[in-house]
């Protein structure tokens, strides 16, 4: 099984990026079962901007179905019209889809994730989203949890970072404000086989594994492509 993933394509920002890298990769593009988007794929809200990015993605990926969370750029205000816009997009938040690949049953949770500390503008403009976070990570673990016994493979997709691994080249001042070392508990205690995470532009430990559990930062800006994995 073939899966594309990517985040933060910002678009219009790296659009002719991801296109070109699409094109790169077309024959693993064609037969991606998969295309996983971890968050912000459009700039600043704009609705609008999703249109190309998903043409493009069908072209090269027309068998893939698409399974997408939203990010800090897709707003909360604006969730709904995202999900109205873009109705042949699989949208998780805070929630999952099993599929069912070569006989065996995939589990795909998505949400946006936590972090450790809000930002200033989240704390200004986002009432009581330190109890948000808390409580997305709770019910992460709970979930997975679930699925971990009921189903073969389980996925894991956030926009925030789940462990500061993947934050090596940030500066370390705001890794709690790009992860969240809760997350990092749940997924050690629910055990996903991957975590695919964005948000992490500057970062150069794009792969790490968490005391076995494979975790990818698939931000388009850090790799400069895609990232094709492979079950």
């Amino acid at each position: 099984m073939i899966i594309i993933a990517t985040s933060d394509v910002h678009s219009p920002r790296y659009l002719l990026y991801y296109m070109a890298s699409l094109s790169r990769h077309a024959e693993d593009c064609k037969k991606a079962s998969l295309v996983i988007w971890a968050g912000d794929m459009v700039e600043r809200g704009r609705v609008e901007a999703l249109r190309p990015v998903l043409e493009a993605t069908q072209r090269k990926c027309p068998e893939a179905r698409i399974v997408a969370v939203f990010g800090n750029e897709e707003y909360m205000s604006r969730e709904h019209e995202f999900v109205r816009a873009y109705d042949n997009v699989v949208w998780l938040n805070d929630s999952y889809i099993v599929v069912e690949e070569e006989g065996k049953s995939i589990a795909i949770y998505g949400s946006r994730g936590a972090l450790d500390r809000p930002t200033r503008w989240q704390r200004r403009n986002i009432p009581g989203i330190e109890t948000i976070y808390k409580r997305r990570a709770e019910r992460m673990k709970i979930v997975l949890s679930q699925l971990r016994n009921r189903t073969d493979i389980v996925i894991v997709v956030t926009h925030y970072a789940p462990t500061y691994l993947t934050l090596e080249g940030e500066k370390q001042e705001i890794w709690p404000e790009l992860g969240s070392r809760a997350v990092e508990r749940a997924l050690l205690e629910a055990r996903p086989d991957i975590a695919i995470h964005g948000h992490a532009h500057n970062s150069r430990r794009l792969e790490a594994m968490l005391d076995g559990i494979r975790v990818l930062n698939v931000a388009f800006p850090a790799r400069k492509d895609i990232t094709i994995v492979k079950l």
